[in-house]
């Protein structure tokens, strides 16, 4: 009987070997010898009800042979790439699946140094996330992004079990194999020796990967000083440590200037580093959330500092970033939730503020409304719910929460 195309093992062309099979190739599907071998058409019924019950029976997947074949293909895969870059710098190689588990597909995909650069350069076109070395770090690990992302077709081939009828244990079992055959590829020297081999990161990767998920597959298949510098280069910790070695005072100075600089998309050396990293204005705002109170006052100075300015970004049809600033900064001091009358005072007066200046606008901003609500949520037996316009966005109930001239601190 021959064997159906979709179950024909790739062929490859390069010249490393591996033990344990024949140059004729393994049949990963092998059926069952209790099939209906020789009795015939097999009729079943179009009815649902039918359908329900009659099911084509499905082959045993052959976990050794699938193993053995992700071997020779993934070597396969990596001498064509060899031959591919000429010149070129790699530092990744991954066997990219289809997520954290359910393996369903896997591909060959690697980056060099010059392909990173390339694409940065083409993403940074569109969006300035993207320019100089924080867009190349940002992109880095990305390897839907990558120059060779799913580059060798007899990988691509290897045909799995459907995840949705499958026992739960096969998933290990399959991550297991690529960890195999990525350990064998890398024994038989096909990865580099030496110092070239540390300076590339082998790794089983999926589009948006975990850290847990990120860092499995890293300790696992890598030599310990691809580890370090791969940790040193990218995770937060590092970073987080360094920022937290400062005096109190001057540590939240560096978080709340972050902040600012993240959310204002300004290019500060600082702010380069954190998105290389990793890091967005919500990661920041836990580092500030741990200050309790104290960061309440440098908030409010934040929403007093960018709430006046335009409302809307007509190029991009959105919220300006100061808008988004402002807010952001207003809804962490309601998180925090320990705050005095004295800034409850300032934020009322904002309120006043954001109201005079919302009715010479036909559509405002949500900060009056917005602030109006911390200020309930912060004290609701003082402030009542608020109520605000659907179209204009303007807060339709401020004297409630307006400062009172008794209120009024001198």
């Amino acid at each position: 009987m021959p064997v159906p195309e979709t179950e024909k093992p790739g062929t490859g062309t390069g010249s490393f070997t591996f033990t344990g099979f024949g140059s004729s190739g393994v049949c990963l599907w092998p059926m069952s010898r209790s099939g209906p071998r020789g009795r015939g058409p097999l009729h079943t019924s179009t009815s649902p009800a039918c359908a329900a019950i009659v099911r084509q029976p499905v082959p045993d997947f052959d976990l050794a042979a699938f193993r053995r074949e992700l071997t020779r293909r993934t070597a396969d895969a990596v001498q064509e790439l060899r031959r591919r870059i000429g010149s070129e710098t790699p530092y990744a190689f991954a066997l990219f699946t289809s997520g954290e588990r359910g393996f369903s597909f896997v591909r060959a995909s690697a980056n060099t140094e010059e392909g990173l650069g390339l694409r940065a350069d083409r993403m940074a076109e569109g969006d300035p996330r993207f320019r100089g070395e924080a867009g190349r770090r940002l992109l880095r690990w990305r390897a839907p992004e990558w120059a060779y992302h799913d580059f060798s077709e007899p990988v691509r081939a290897l045909a799995f079990p459907d995840p949705a009828g499958r026992r739960e244990s096969l998933d290990a079992a399959i991550y297991e194999a690529f960890v195999g055959a990525l350990k064998a590829v890398d024994r038989a020297g096909l990865f580099g020796r030496g110092a070239d081999r540390a300076f590339l990161t082998v790794n089983i990767l999926c589009d948006h990967p975990s850290p847990a998920f990120f860092s499995r597959g890293l300790v696992r298949l890598n030599p310990v000083p691809t580890v370090e510098l791969h940790r040193h280069e990218t995770a937060r910790a590092p970073f987080v440590r360094c920022v937290n070695r400062a005096p109190r005072r001057e540590r939240m100075r560096i978080w709340l200037a972050l902040y600012e600089d993240l959310y204002m998309e300004w290019r500060t050396a600082i702010a380069e580093e954190a998105r290389a990293r990793g890091f967005s204005p919500w990661e920041v705002e836990e580092e500030l959330a741990r200050f309790g109170p104290k960061v309440v006052p440098k908030l409010v100075d934040l929403v007093a500092h960018y709430g006046f300015a335009s409302a809307f970004d007509h190029a991009r049809g959105l919220e300006t970033r100061e808008v988004w600033l402002a807010g952001s900064a207003l809804f962490l001091v309601r998180r925090i939730g320990l705050v005095t009358d004295r800034e409850i005072a300032r934020l009322q007066k904002l309120v006043g503020e954001f109201v005079e200046r919302d009715r010479r606008l036909r559509v405002a901003s949500t900060l009056a409304e917005n602030t109006a609500r911390v200020l309930h949520e912060l004290r609701p037996r003082r402030f009542p719910p608020t109520v605000m316009d659907a179209q204009t966005y303007k807060l339709l109930n401020p004297e409630p929460y307006l400062l009172r001239t008794r209120e009024a601190r001198p």
